[in-house]
């Protein structure tokens, strides 16, 4: 793949420009893809192949910057933050292997990024979110079920995507 927009006007800079929070409407998506090299965009959905597919048609690479499950188990209010709650950890480590074979059947996607490591605080970090995003605790334990959902999903990535079908457009 050659670096840089199909303009020439940044020829050795890989161009991400910035992250879409939201999936915004198809006119912004082109524009975007008229001037990025790859469109990142957070998805929080079960399913992220409908999100994929509407920014893969720029016909660029897709990188999701950010995704995440919360489950309800893990004590914390989880009142506040993106995207679905569930019941438990197995939950959650069922919903990240669902989602990221969803995610690596599309050709487009290049890669994909959980939110965050650790939890939120119970109170709220700065922005009053407070909910179970992490693979550890806040007090560094390990959420056993993700992990090691996370750890052989993650190992068999490469043959899951070269399996991808490109979409006929």
């Amino acid at each position: 793949m050659r670096l840089g927009n199909q303009d020439g006007r940044d020829p050795n800079h890989l161009v991400l420009g910035s992250r879409f929070g939201y999936q915004p409407l198809a006119g912004v998506i082109a524009a975007a893809g008229r001037h990025l090299d790859v469109i990142s965009f957070n998805c929080y959905e079960f399913d992220p192949g409908p999100v994929i597919d509407a920014y893969a048609a720029t016909g660029k690479p897709c990188l999701i910057a950010e995704f995440s499950f919360r489950g309800d188990d893990a004590s914390l209010p989880n009142t506040k933050g993106a995207g679905p709650r569930l019941a438990t950890q197995l939950d959650r480590a069922r919903a990240f292997e669902g989602y990221v074979a969803a995610a690596l059947s599309k050709p487009n996607v290049v890669g994909y990024h959980w939110f965050e490591h650790a939890d939120q605080p119970a109170q709220g970090r700065f922005d009053g979110e407070d909910s179970n995003f992490g693979t550890v605790t806040i007090d560094d334990r390990v959420y056993d079920e993700l992990t090691k959902t996370m750890t052989r999903v993650n190992a068999a990535a490469e043959r899951i995507h070269a399996a991808a079908v490109p979409a006929v457009i």
